[in-house]
């Protein structure tokens, strides 16, 4: 019986998504938006003089056709995108092209005044025909679990969400199938699950680990009854650490073969330390091996022996000065091993001596799955032509990982019952008198935070009936009431974001959609935080005062300040600027050895904490053109050659003379992500440029136009500069990249991984000889400003202000509204920005702004 209610339950959720969606999907027609007078009056005769000479049917050479193919109808999204790319080239001088005659810039002004306004009244016309709504995609899914369960529920395993409008909480985009039913269904059954109990608290266990017991599997520590597999590695001990020199499949440490007893959150703690050498040290030891190869060769080889000596001497040199050797602290990683699947819960620097240890303390949920844990050594030296076959001997100097003990501590619990249970329970007993009345409270209460609205009593009923139904045959008050919880977490009013106006209101007669307060509530909450209102959201929609201007900015500020505005800055600012896709192209190990795992991940926490420090600091939108600041840690700084710096952690650096940095383009991982793994690419980080931070779109490539020139003689000792230059030189390329390449260009100084350079290296994997060209970063910017390299390009876009403001309120505004933009909302746009630059040209006051609009507070 149980079953078929849950299989009933399941259906009746797909076909209550179906009937509640249904009146807000678009109509599969588009209306037909024309207006056949203007376009004769004003278009046809502009055409005819100016365009219709290269455009039309008999012109091979040009695809994009004007007389046949461009229907007067704006309704029709395909006709809609072609009049707004010809909009984009009169705008951008683009056409008519160089030699032929130009129209007077009144007549290009009447054209695109007329195409504008029948593109606005088609997009106003569609938007009063439909309500896109909102599914909350997979962060956000995550939150509304954290804030109202108060479990951190893991969604790696939900489909990717498509961004659209460079987006993933675009509603146009955030489709749902079977699949994402069954996921929501099976996902609502585990949170559930986790979040209720029933029994006493478990008792607390805490095992400690020591990995110096035993250097093989055959070694078994008694553990509360287990025989747990102890492995300390093929690593020496002093002091009773167990020395960890470098990473390797037998270096490792490790505990498994063992269930906990009980499920829950518990403490991981490991007692260790570091040793980081001087760079005399480093010198020293590679010395000496140096000195001991060399001999060996002069012994079976006496007369290459002045061949040997330059070598030996030669890479002496490199120890002496190559920047890798400026050690860190070693670095160490930990994996968790649950049902035999591995996940990292942290990778950390050790920064502490030998002479004072510390412990390390981390966070992690166990089952009671089969379990294991693994402690690496995680520093990376890079692996150079003069240093990868003595890396591996001991006597090599690098950073040493020193490690004590483990200690497994939990499960660990502030409250019993558990924060979650007490969410959904409230006061409510487990074994209530009324059990009836106690299901009605609770269902009501959540059903409200979770459909983020007051909820009717007819809904609560619907409900309460499957409490009913399902109550005696389970086996106990809460596994009954499982059931209407699991109908709330898989209910539309859960998953989506409607935001449809009330029926029969003044609104939505008029057709304005304005939304109510907890409408307004959810999209501030969900613009801000990623996660649904909090009770302060609650009660002012509740008292209708949210609405007003004063407490509506407040509450920004408010907001704002919360640690949960995180998902703002790594949301918002991480997929503007890229972040998500470092690491998806990875430098090549072999040509950029310097390029490694904590190098990546502390790329972006740059990005991420340059934003979060220009927004919570209230500083000039600019720095993120044009800073004389970084955010950096000690990783970052080794790479970027800025002494001083030390520790994991992320702070404000002054930028030192002679260090090219400050700004987003300059971050490493803007420019790795632009790049191409084995070169830098000035197509891609010119395009970047155009489009994030000038809000231009350079336009499609044209198809079929082949490689860069790969059949010109010379061109494998070229630099990237003269390639593109060959390939500029075909017309069918010209008209983009000339507007592209320069911006690209200036950033030439930076290679693939993000390093600065003086050359572009044609060596052995890569390198550098003294011969080899020196980089041209000479570049424009479209209106033909002219600067040179990065610091020229950052004081070029500082003075484009106007265009940076309008692209960034742009992007803010697309973000905040969970749609792509129009030109009919190309007015708020520029309010925005206006109000930027006549205010104090901070990220708070745009999102004051943008809060504020009639965009933002409507639909």
């Amino acid at each position: 019986m149980f079953r078929l209610i849950r299989r009933i339950l399941c259906s009746w959720t797909v076909l209550a998504a179906f009937f509640l969606l249904a009146p807000f999907l678009p109509a599969q027609e588009a209306k037909s938006v024309r207006n056949d007078s203007g376009y004769q009056k004003t278009v046809v005769p502009f055409f005819r003089q100016y365009c219709l000479k290269c455009h039309r049917q008999g012109v091979d050479d040009n695809e994009f056709r004007l007389d046949a193919s461009l229907k007067n109808d704006f309704g029709d999204p395909a006709s809609k995108a072609r009049w707004e790319e010809i909009v984009n080239v009169l705008n951008g001088h683009q056409m008519p092209p160089e030699g032929e005659r130009k129209p007077r810039t009144e007549e290009v002004a009447e054209v695109v005044d007329w195409i504008t306004g029948q593109i606005v009244n088609a997009e106003l016309a569609r938007r009063d025909s439909k309500i896109v709504l909102r599914r909350l995609n997979r962060d956000e899914y995550q939150n509304t679990i954290r804030d109202l369960i108060g479990l951190e529920f893991d969604v790696s395993g939900f489909p990717q969400d498509p961004p659209a409008g460079g987006f993933d909480n675009n509603g146009g985009a955030l489709t749902i199938s079977p699949l994402h039913m069954e996921l929501y269904l099976q996902a609502a059954r585990q949170i559930l699950d986790q979040a209720l109990v029933e029994t006493a608290k478990p008792p607390v266990l805490k095992w400690r680990i020591e990995p110096d017991s035993g250097d093989s599997d055959r070694n078994r520590v008694n553990y509360d009854g287990q025989r747990i597999i102890v492995n300390g590695g093929k690593n020496p001990v002093e002091q009773g650490f167990k020395v960890i020199h470098h990473s390797n499949w037998d270096k490792k440490l490790n505990a498994r073969d063992f269930r906990l007893p009980y499920a829950g959150p518990y403490r991981i703690r490991i007692r260790a330390a570091g040793k980081v050498p001087s760079r005399a040290e480093v010198v020293a030891s590679a010395r000496k091996a140096l000195q001991y190869r060399m001999e060996q060769q002069n012994r079976k080889n006496p007369k290459g022996a002045p061949w040997t000596k330059r070598k030996f001497e030669q890479d002496v040199k490199h120890f002496q000065t190559d920047p890798m050797y400026d050690y860190g602290p070693p670095r160490l990683k930990f994996t968790q091993h649950l049902g035999g699947q591995p996940r990292v819960l942290a990778e950390l620097d050790i920064d502490a001596p030998l002479s004072a240890p510390q412990v390390y303390e981390f966070e992690g949920h166990f089952s009671t799955e089969k379990a294991g844990v693994t402690i690496e050594y995680a520093y990376d030296v890079p692996r150079a032509l003069e240093n990868f076959w003595m890396q591996s001997g001991d006597q090599f100097a690098r950073p040493v990982l020193y490690v004590d003990w483990l200690e497994i501590e939990g499960p660990y619990y502030e409250t019993w019952p558990p924060r979650s249970h007490q969410l959904i329970m409230g006061k409510q007993a487990n074994q209530p008198a009324d059990e009836r009345a106690a299901a009605k409270e609770i269902i009501e209460r959540i059903m409200r935070r979770a459909y983020r609205r007051p909820v009717s009593e007819a809904e609560v009923n619907q409900k309460l009936q499957l409490f009913t139904a399902v109550r005696p045959q389970s086996a106990s008050f809460i596994a009954a009431l499982k059931m209407p919880l699991t109908a709330i977490l898989v209910s539309p009013h859960f998953l989506y974001l409607a935001e449809a106006p009330e029926s029969g209101s003044t609104e939505e007669r008029a057709g304005t959609r304005r939304l109510n307060d907890y409408q307004l509530a959810s999209r501030l909450s969900y613009f801000l935080w990623s996660s649904m209102p909090d009770e302060e959201l609650f009660q002012l929609a509740a008292s209708g005062k949210l609405k007003e201007r004063a407490v509506l900015l407040s509450q920004v500020d408010r907001m704002l300040a919360d640690p949960k505005s995180q998902a703002l800055t790594e949301n918002f600012a991480g997929q503007w600027l890229g972040l998500r896709e470092v690491g998806a192209n990875p430098p090549a190990a072999d040509l950029y050895p310097r390029y490694d795992r904590h190098l990546e991940t502390s790329m972006v926490k740059e990005s991420q904490e340059f934003f979060a420090k220009i927004l919570h600091d209230d500083l000039s939108a600019l720095n993120l053109v044009k800073s004389d600041f970084v955010v950096i840690n000690e990783r970052l700084a080794r790479f970027y050659n800025i002494p001083g710096v030390k520790g994991d952690h992320f702070r404000k650096v002054q930028v030192p003379k002679g260090v090219h940095r400050g700004g987003v383009v300059t971050q490493a991982a803007v420019l790795t992500i632009t790049s191409n793994g084995t070169r830098t690419s000035p197509v891609k980080r010119g395009t970047w440029v155009m489009k994030n931070l000038l809000g231009t779109d350079p336009g499609l490539p044209v198809a079929n136009v082949g490689d860069i020139a790969p059949k010109v003689p010379g061109i494998d000792k070229a630099t990237v500069r003269q390639r593109l230059e060959i390939h500029r030189k075909l017309p069918q390329c010209a008209r983009c990249h000339n507007k592209i390449d320069p911006l690209g260009f200036a950033l030439e100084n930076f290679n693939a991984a993000g390093e600065w350079r003086e050359q572009e290296g044609f060596g052995y994997k890569g390198r550098i000889g003294p011969n080899d060209p020196k980089i041209d970063a000479s570049a424009s910017l479209p209106d033909g400003t002219r600067f040179v390299g990065a610091d020229g390009l950052c004081d070029a876009l500082a003075r484009q202000q106007d265009l940076f403001f309008k692209c960034l309120s742009g992007k803010m505004l697309t973000y905040a509204l969970g749609r792509e933009l129009g030109i009919a909302d190309q007015p708020a746009v520029n309010r925005a920005a206006a109000e930027m630059r006549e205010q104090d040209q901070t990220l708070r006051a745009l999102i004051k702004d943008v809060v504020l609009s009639e965009n933002f507070q409507s639909k």
